[in-house]
């Protein structure tokens, strides 16, 4: 009996959080299981006498209660209000007979408690209390009847007789019928108010669970925008600077600040490709160690040298397990490090060292992010390089030409004389001499950076206004284009008569058949094209 008690009590709903309705069920369920168990001794017990004493309307109604009490017990899925009614009707019937047998003296007080008790558990309060209203106007209604003599009242000396053991019996059932149905009603609901408590409070730990999920992926989620936000802030300033110095230094402060890094450093190889130099390094000791010329081997028994040689990165949790890694002095704090190798079209051009003082504070996105801005950095200082090329080339080309077109201006003035133009106006159209000296502006003029020439202008007025200065500079260089196309056309022109010449003469050489003719036409058109007084041509054959 006791481990059916345990059992009802203690079991679980496998639907998970469950309504009033669910409980109000299982409470009936256990109820009409215990007043089964418990009808049917009473059953038994009362059977045997009242067939000996030839009751048998009483034997037959007991049984039809009885069974109609097994059957709302064992089919659960009658309708509940059916058998919630039943259970309360049937205990609401058996306190009038307690009633009408014993009187004030009997049970019926402790029957109709339970019909009170268990009609505000299937029912609710409001029927509840309308269960004690009835109950308590029954006892009344029974009493006041019998005082009429409506109802014949018992005889109760024998049972009010102390000292037999019937009425203590009779006395007893009852009150362990009521008090066990009233106890496994309240403690099916005291079981499941248990079972919701812990589901609630499973279920505030996995809230909670989540909350600090949602806090760590939140921080998570504000971290990889820094990061992203720093990537393609650093994209767009290594983009615009051109000098590689300059690059370095912006990216090695911008990812140590916005990744609250230990420290950032980037090698760069040597000509040989023998070792990683350090070119750049943030704080007091990046200076130092840049300074003292740190590098390392490539390939050697470090981080940055095995990143290097392998073209992958290379990632230490606690860099006091990690079995590739250079003890530097002068960054003892360091837990954690990244080293990223910083490749362009296939080519390593060195690494980019980042070191963390808590220990396993990289994971795959960081370096997913910190890889590409190594490669970005990689791609900028290629670029920057070649543009520095390209611009040296420039100049270079630039040089030649200046050096050309002074070459050229000088065997213009070579050939010409001296050239130059004078205009001075006359002193009729000047007037008296002026009392102050005259002003003078030379303006050089300057043919692709190559000064060729000047243009000095005096006048008397005092000073030369920002206009005229930008007028006179304009006209300078529109003339010194002028006087490079006429060199040019020049040049074009005689080059075109020298091969005009050039052809000539070969015509008429062609033309001949004999040697000495053809020799003595060859120095007859070159002297009379050159204006040559003298010449002489010569044929020598060697011995050998």
């Amino acid at each position: 009996m006791t481990s059916l008690f345990r059992n009802l009590l203690a079991q679980r709903s496998s639907g998970g959080a469950a309504g009033i309705q669910y409980w109000r069920e299982r409470i009936l369920n256990a109820v009409l299981m215990a007043a089964a168990v418990l009808g049917g001794g009473a059953y038994i017990v009362n059977l045997g006498p009242a067939q000996r004493a030839g009751s048998y309307l009483f034997v037959l109604a007991y049984s039809a209660v009885y069974a109609w009490l097994l059957i709302i017990t064992i089919f659960r899925k009658l309708n509940y209000g059916l058998r919630a009614s039943t259970l309360l009707m049937l205990l609401y019937a058996v306190g009038i007979l307690s009633a009408l047998q014993f009187a004030s003296a009997g049970d019926a007080r402790v029957w109709w408690l339970g019909f009170s008790l268990l009609s505000a558990v299937f029912l609710g309060t409001r029927v509840g209390v309308a269960a004690s209203a009835l109950s308590t106007g029954t006892l009344l209604g029974m009493g006041w009847l019998m005082n009429q003599n409506m109802i014949a009242a018992p005889s109760l000396d024998s049972y009010l007789d102390a000292t037999e053991l019937f009425p203590w019996t009779s006395t007893s059932v009852p009150l362990l019928t009521v008090s066990l149905l009233a106890v496994i009603s309240f403690g099916v609901i005291i079981n499941g108010l248990s079972i919701n408590l812990q589901r609630a409070n499973q279920l505030t730990d996995e809230l909670e669970q989540d909350r600090v999920q949602l806090q760590q992926r939140t921080a998570d989620l504000e971290r990889r925008e820094v990061q992203i936000r720093t990537a393609a802030e650093i994209s767009r300033a290594i983009t615009a600077e051109l000098d590689p110095d300059k690059i370095l230094e912006q990216v090695v402060n911008l990812v140590k600040e916005r990744f609250g890094l230990y420290y950032v450093g980037v090698f760069m190889l040597d000509e040989n490709g023998q070792f990683a130099v350090l070119r750049v390094g943030t704080g007091e000791a990046g200076r130092k160690m840049v300074a003292d010329g740190h590098k390392l081997a490539v390939g050697g028994t470090s981080m940055i040298g095995w990143s290097v040689s392998h073209h992958e990165a290379r990632i230490a949790l606690d860099v006091g397990e990690e079995a590739v890694h250079f003890q530097n002095p002068y960054l003892p704090s360091t837990r954690s490090e990244l080293a990223l190798p910083m490749i362009s079209e296939g080519r390593a051009l060195g690494a980019l060292t980042i070191q963390s003082i808590w220990p396993e504070a990289f994971d795959q996105d960081d370096i997913t992010v910190l890889q590409g801005i190594a490669d970005s950095l990689a791609t900028s200082i290629d670029n920057a390089n070649l543009y520095n090329q390209a611009q040296e080339s420039l100049n270079e080309i630039q040089s030649l030409h200046r050096q050309y077109l002074a070459k050229a201006w000088e065997d213009v003035a070579a050939r010409e004389g001296d050239m130059g133009y004078t205009f001075e106006r006359s002193a009729a159209e000047t007037g008296p001499p002026p009392e102050t000296q005259p002003i003078t502006l030379e303006v050089p003029l300057v043919l692709r950076d190559q000064v060729i020439g000047t243009i000095t202008i005096e006048r008397d007025q005092d000073t030369w206004s920002a206009e005229e200065e930008a007028f006179i500079n304009g006209v300078a260089s529109q003339t010194a284009l002028a006087l490079e196309n006429a060199r040019l056309v020049t040049q074009t022109e005689r080059g075109a008569q020298h091969s005009r010449s050039v052809a000539d003469i070969t015509s008429k050489v062609w033309a001949s058949t004999s040697v000495d003719t053809i020799l003595r036409t060859a120095l007859q058109e070159l002297g009379q094209t050159l204006g040559a007084s003298d010449g002489l041509i010569q044929l020598n054959v060697s011995d050998g």
